[in-house]
């Protein structure tokens, strides 16, 4: 016998004993033999109990719980009929059981038939009571054991969905400046060896630092700056480049690889007709935010309509919802000449 088992055993008969000794007491007349009335409780338990468990364990749970009302009413019928002359025979055979068909002494039960009903109703009401709230509280917990489960495999379905917007971040980034070192190469050019060493340092970062929830701001912004100067290397003399970066705390945290999408497209989509790319980046506190400004040349409206659009930005956006919520904001401008974005986001997330 299991323990719960033997917990459910003892609460039940720690029960059944507290109704013996209530019809006890209910029953017994002042000045009449408590053993008497006992006698006489002794012969309406097996219907007191057998009502009450029929009502608990079958017609409650089997019909009324799931909403068969007619055939819960029906049997609920035929249960209180049967139970009631059951109480009738209980109560004439304690009487009997009593006195052993023998008219002398007196009655030691103080309550009529109507009252005999009533205490026996009145336990067995209790009873289903008692189990209806039982099981009202251990529904209460699986529903709730239900919505955390749900729960936890929702965050787990985002977290992997943030993690795989992550990772198609990094294959971007890693194609194009394979693709800058792979044309070094050919023309044989002395900034590859400088391009491959500042590329290992940008592959350290991603393989390590983004894995984490948050990293320094400081980390960050040095990630930024190695890649615009990977990025020199490449366009030369055909790059203009205005970089503002405030002074920041050295305690201030953000999500990892949140700016260098960004600014990666504003190399790839930023160029003049002229061949020449403007960047311009800005990056303060404002107000308790952290205030992202880029901006960048494009040479006609087909470029900055590709921008705008693709795979790349529409991750960025939905990476920045899981993270932030309703907590950040994305502002998207082009111009005939310029494509630039603003993103201000919480210090705190």
């Amino acid at each position: 016998m299991t323990i719960k088992i033997f917990k459910k055993l003892l609460l039940h008969s720690l029960f059944w004993v507290a109704v013996l000794f209530f019809y006890m007491f209910f029953f017994a007349i002042d000045d009449s033999d408590l053993w008497l009335s006992a006698r006489f409780s002794i012969a309406l338990m097996p219907v007191t109990i057998g009502t009450t468990y029929i009502f608990s364990y079958t017609l409650i749970p089997k019909y009324l719980s799931k909403r068969k009302y007619f055939l819960f009413g029906l049997y609920s019928f035929y249960a209180l009929v049967i139970s009631a002359s059951l109480i009738i025979f209980s109560a004439f055979y304690g009487y009997l059981l009593v006195f052993g068909l023998q008219w002398e002494g007196s009655y030691p039960v103080s309550k009529g038939l109507t009252f005999i009903y009533f205490a026996v109703y009145l336990v067995i009401v209790l009873g289903c009571g008692l189990s209806l709230t039982k099981s009202y509280f251990k529904t209460l917990n699986k529903n709730e054991e239900l919505k955390n489960t749900l729960l936890e495999s929702e965050l787990q379905l985002k977290i992997q969905e943030l993690q795989y917007l992550k990772m198609q971040i990094h294959p971007h980034f890693l194609f194009n400046t394979l693709n800058t070192i792979y044309g070094l190469a050919l023309t044989k050019k002395d900034s590859a060896p400088d391009m491959i060493l500042k590329l290992a340092d940008l592959l350290d970062y991603i393989l390590y630092e983004t894995k984490k929830n948050k990293v320094p701001l400081k980390r960050e912004i040095q990630h930024l700056k190695d890649y615009i100067e990977l990025e020199k290397l490449r366009f030369g003399d055909r790059l203009i480049a205005e970089i503002n970066i405030a002074e920041f705390s050295s305690n201030i945290e953000i999500p990892p690889m949140l700016f260098l999408p960004f600014l990666e497209n504003s190399f790839k989509h930023g160029k003049s007709s002229e061949g020449i790319l403007k960047i311009k980046m800005k990056l303060e506190i404002i107000e308790n935010q952290l205030v992202f400004f880029l901006k960048n040349s494009v040479p006609k409206q087909k470029e900055i309509l590709d921008q705008n659009s693709g795979i790349g930005l529409e991750n960025i956006q939905r990476r920045l919802q899981y993270i932030y919520g309703k907590a950040y904001d994305l502002e998207l401008s082009t111009s005939k000449n310029e494509y630039s974005i603003l993103l201000k986001i919480p210090l705190k997330f």
